[in-house]
């Protein structure tokens, strides 16, 4: 921006620009920012997602020392920096747990199932495989105990960086979240689907035989 009065545009570009692209974790290999940048941002509404995963990135993020005070309940339960709102009361109101915003207005990301509620679907899935054949079984454990990939990549911040870009491999973040229960439902169903396709065709070839 030119500093001529008046002058609001300029037309050279970019004075200083970054050769390759912030790296968090480039000097600082410590066990919290491990975990920072693994940690799942759900919660709150996607622009305030976007902000505090921006404070993860480039190393702005402050973790709480102790729990904070809920601000609807009163006590200390809230354990996620930036939060004005506890887990429970955020997802009984249906607001944003940081910007308070209602889930009619914007889009709340979904939060991580609890320990307590991640052993309770286990024991359902448990018991809906039952009937699968054991090496459907060990398929259906194997796709629930990996999870799903979520890359996350800051589209903005990767624009910036011209000369010397690292892979996109080493750039971002790579986060695996657990599976939902609707997802485990349909991957159950369609392992019912194939099972029954083969128990067919072996019906067909037995016939024909």
């Amino acid at each position: 921006m030119s500093s001529q009065r008046g002058n609001s545009s300029r037309t050279r570009s970019q004075k200083h620009k970054n050769r390759t692209a912030f790296k968090n974790d480039l000097h600082d290999k410590t066990l919290l920012q491990k975990k920072l940048n693994s940690l799942h941002v759900s919660e709150v509404c996607q622009h305030c997602k976007d902000v505090i995963e921006w404070k993860i990135k480039y190393k702005k993020y402050k973790p709480l020392s102790q729990p904070r005070t809920c601000t609807r309940c009163q006590q200390r339960n809230i354990t996620k920096a930036y939060h004005v709102l506890c887990r429970s009361c955020a997802l009984e109101a249906r607001v944003c747990a940081k910007c308070l915003k209602d889930a009619q207005e914007v889009e709340i990301v979904t939060p991580q199932p609890t320990s307590e509620e991640q052993l309770k679907l286990k024991v359902e899935m448990e018991r809906l495989i039952k009937s699968l054949p054991e090496r459907k079984r060990r398929a259906f454990m194997r796709y629930m105990d990996k999870g799903k990939k979520l890359t996350d990549l800051d589209q903005s911040s990767a624009e910036q960086v011209t000369n010397d870009v690292k892979s996109n491999e080493e750039s971002c973040v790579v986060k695996r979240l657990p599976h939902t229960r609707k997802e485990l439902l349909e991957k159950i169903e369609m392992l019912q689907l194939s099972d029954a396709d083969e128990y067919f065709d072996s019906e067909s070839e037995t016939g024909s035989a």
